[in-house]
């Protein structure tokens, strides 16, 4: 097997563009990730392996144990909880199984619990100041915009994850980097093209909450005789105390400054019309477009005109709710043209995000 020697203890092996370790513990040879498929490399590996770890179940990392256990069935799975359930419904048969916990130390490894990165079952390891770092500092290629692409196309979701592993790993000592796709750092002469800090350091700045010094309420509307756009504007005029206030029309507005919008909002007010007994595709698009991670819980308000049943209205309050977003008052629905008292429902219902 040909390898690129990361340590005394450590080799590194690559599949394509996906990466697997070996570790020569003080008691047993090691395994450390996972590949799509099973090549040689991976299976001669195996053959004299006493443990795997698998840093996640996701299966283009986890799904090429089905061929490890054909030649070695007694060999060692360690993974979180969830990972080593989910790797068993993958393999679909038992496993020798170690249950990996956060902080763990075995045979010169120490564990610790990552989840979010990109699923919530992942671990990353260290050994002699390596970081096998899963998903953490993985690239397309062996150039920092591989590394950012790949941070925004799998990690983005989870910043907040992020930080969390990132303050883990912080004042411990990092040699080398050993991701699970892309190129080891800073070992080769095409490697990531910086030091362990300075990977940190591009972490620490993407993932990072931004500050605001106003609180944003988007309001998005789609009408059309113009009676949900009276409505939303009412409701923009009452927020303006005390939000930064951003009218979209939804169906003139571009798709990508809308789902900018919603995903940047801290409270969302939908206003929809209904054509034959449902929303417009111009509100569907931007509400399939949240972000269901870093905006479960946010308010929202469901408010529009109809002529008939305001079926529109209905399914966007139901479907947001689904998503796991807090409704702050039941949908404001006017029959037609609002009138004064129509309009006060409206102030009323808006009001709950101006006494949060």
């Amino acid at each position: 097997m040909s390898a690129d020697k990361i340590s005394s203890r450590v080799n590194a092996y690559s599949c394509g563009k996906h990466r697997f370790y070996t570790v020569k513990g003080g008691g047993a040879n090691w395994i450390i990730g996972g590949v799509p498929e099973a090549s040689e490399e991976y299976i001669e590996a195996a053959r004299g392996a006493d443990r795997i770890v698998l840093l996640t179940a996701r299966p283009e990392f986890a799904q090429s144990l089905s061929a490890v256990l054909e030649v070695n069935p007694d060999i060692r799975v360690y993974a979180s909880a969830a990972g080593l359930r989910n790797i068993k419904e993958i393999v679909n048969t038992g496993l020798n199984e170690q249950l990996v916990k956060d902080g763990m130390e075995e045979d010169g490894i120490r564990f610790l619990a990552a989840p979010g990165l990109c699923w919530m079952d992942s671990v990353i390891a260290l050994a002699d100041g390596v970081l096998f770092s899963g998903e953490l500092f993985s690239g397309f290629d062996g150039s920092a915009v591989g590394l950012k692409r790949y941070y925004e196309e799998n990690l983005a979701v989870n910043s907040g994850f992020v930080r969390s592993v990132l303050e883990k790993l912080s004042g411990k000592e990092i040699r080398a980097v050993c991701p699970a796709y892309g190129m080891t750092c800073p070992q080769g002469s095409v490697c990531l093209s910086a030091e362990p800090e300075e990977l940190t350091a591009k972490y620490m700045e993407w993932s990072k909450a931004p500050r605001k010094n106003c609180m944003d309420a988007v309001i998005i509307f789609a009408s059309r005789y113009g009676y949900t756009r009276s409505m939303a504007e009412c409701a923009a005029e009452l927020l303006k105390e005390r939000y930064r206030v951003t009218l979209l029309d939804a169906v003139r507005e571009d798709r990508e400054k809308l789902v900018s919008a919603v995903n940047s909002a801290d409270i969302l007010l939908i206003g929809t019309n209904t054509e034959n007994r449902n929303a417009p595709r111009a509100i569907w698009d931007a509400v399939t477009a949240l972000d269901l991670v870093n905006k479960r819980g946010m308010r929202y308000l469901v408010f529009g005109s109809f002529g008939w049943a305001g079926d529109g209205m209905k399914l966007i309050d139901s479907t947001l709710s689904s998503m796991g977003m807090k409704r702050a008052a039941k949908p404001v629905d006017v029959l037609l043209r609002p009138d004064e008292s129509d309009f006060m429902r409206l102030k009323k219902a808006v009001q709950v995000f101006l006494e949060e």
